[in-house]
């Protein structure tokens, strides 16, 4: 396909003009400033690069693969996010966006290291990060592989398009850090939005009113019904309305409006990006779904089996004119790999300051783990795994136990104890339930995890108290 060649490179030629000019903005060998832009950005900037990082793969490939399989009941899955994150930014995110600054933090893992005071432990949670963000990671190359494997006609088949997805990660990202991956998101952001408003214009234009009846016949205009009981609602929502706290990516996007007016401009144009992006992304698949039915549009989707879900996009893109074709699958490709550069990103930054590497080899470390994470992620991927939202809420899940750690860390109480016992019996308890399907606890997995991981820390924060102080004193 000869207009996916044209708009590749000139997606290509974009992002490179972007990095190269971040590149020359960027100050040379100094680490805070490539991990986080010497907390210097706009609030323009902070949200673009904000929501890039957000709404990534998981929304056009995912998210609409999810509406047209379960109806409606996915935009309530997704506004109860938007809502708890907006919420999140505005109490929560001005406190850490202040102690930032106060206390000089690069990274999230920072933040714990105050309540911890050593490296060795604090690099137990970066690992945590590390192995829970790969599969999420993996989505993001599955996502626009996909949609670039199935309508190229042979040009690119899937290994191949993941190639190019992991490679414009590492070029962007290893070339000028945080300033190349915001402003590159900048773009990337428009080019999302773009490529959203123009799919779902195309599909209410060619919708009559026949196919909203028939989803409505369907049960899928309701909230509830056999896909969204009470418990899956529950299940998928809660390690997502934590997102803003327990993923680094995110978190650390804290750190970059230079003042509170750019930091607030932030959260105000996160919210309305998020809630246009979400809403046309569930248009998008309930209206695919409703033609489909009336056989207008023949997609080739069953809905019983979720592993065909991710497949419902590149088949809505291959009745769809060539060039909104092209457009979407742009800028799918720029949400997928704006959200992956900044997980390995973040990942990096983590490794450099949080574990014990000397000062002087920070910058050359945190580079260095940018191509490996990267080629692992790649690796991951190559495994085909499942449907992207269900990795998407498996990462978060392994996440939670973090939850309690930052919220304390930064309310209080504090306690060594409480972290070390957090991390080394939450997060395994994370990994178990969220790996095991033969283990169905009588409510939703995803409770069991925040429940126990809070009732962990508090467990270990009073016994701490009764413990003698000369043999394990609080470091706050």
């Amino acid at each position: 396909m000869s207009e996916l060649v044209v708009a590749l490179g000139a997606y290509l030629a974009i992002i490179a003009l972007v990095t190269l000019w971040s590149r020359l903005r960027t100050r040379t060998g100094d680490p805070v400033d490539y991990f986080i832009a010497s907390r210097g950005l706009s609030g323009f900037v902070s949200a673009m690069t904000y929501a890039a990082t957000t709404y990534s793969a998981f929304m056009m490939v995912g998210l609409v693969g999810l509406s047209y399989a379960t109806g409606v009941g996915a935009l309530v899955f997704e506004l109860s996010y938007l809502v708890a994150t907006v919420a999140i930014l505005a109490i929560v995110g001005p406190k850490v966006w202040e102690l930032s600054r106060r206390r000089g933090y690069v990274t999230p893992t920072q933040l714990l290291k105050d309540s911890l005071g050593s490296y060795w432990g604090t690099a137990l949670a970066v690992a945590m990060n590390a192995v829970a963000l790969i599969p999420y990671s993996a989505v993001q190359i599955v996502g626009p592989a996909a949609i670039l494997s199935g309508i190229s006609r042979g040009l690119l088949d899937v290994r191949a398009s993941m190639t190019v997805v992991a490679a414009i990660v590492i070029l962007t990202t290893l070339t000028a850090g945080l300033r190349s991956v915001a402003w590159t998101d900048a773009a990337q952001g428009f080019i999302m939005v773009v490529g959203a408003l123009a799919l779902t214009t195309w599909l209410i234009s060619v919708t009559p009113s026949e196919a909203v009846s028939k989803l409505g016949d369907l049960g899928l205009l309701s909230p509830l019904n056999n896909f969204w009981t009470p418990r899956t609602l529950i299940a998928y929502t809660t390690p997502w309305i934590f997102f803003a706290l327990t993923n680094p990516q995110v978190f650390q996007r804290l750190y970059l409006p230079k003042d509170r007016k750019s930091y607030l401009r932030m959260v105000l144009l996160f919210s309305v990006f998020g809630l246009a992006y979400t809403v046309m992304a569930v248009l998008i698949g309930l209206l695919a779904r409703g033609l489909s039915e009336l056989g207008a549009l023949p997609i080739q989707v069953d809905v019983r089996s979720r592993a065909t879900w991710n497949n419902v996009t590149p088949q809505i893109l291959s009745y769809a004119h060539p060039a909104l074709t092209v457009l979407t699958a742009i800028s799918i490709i720029a949400a997928a790999t704006s959200t992956v550069n900044s997980i390995v990103l973040t990942i990096s930054s983590m490794v450099s300051y949080d574990t014990p590497i000397p000062e002087k080899l920070r910058l050359l470390a945190g580079k260095a783990v940018i191509v490996v994470i990267t080629l692992i992620v790649y690796a991951f991927a190559l495994t085909t795994p499942a449907f992207v939202v269900d990795l998407a809420v498996a990462s978060s899940s392994l996440l939670l136990p973090l939850l309690p750690l930052y919220l304390f860390s930064i309310y209080g109480p504090r306690s060594r104890l409480s972290y070390l016992a957090t991390v080394l019996l939450g997060f395994p308890l994370a990994l178990v339930l969220a790996t095991n399907q033969q283990i169905q606890p009588p409510i939703p997995k995803e409770v069991v995890i925040l429940v126990l991981s809070f009732a962990i820390y508090l467990a270990a924060f009073v016994l701490e108290k009764f413990l003698p102080r000369s043999h394990l004193k609080s470091q706050h």
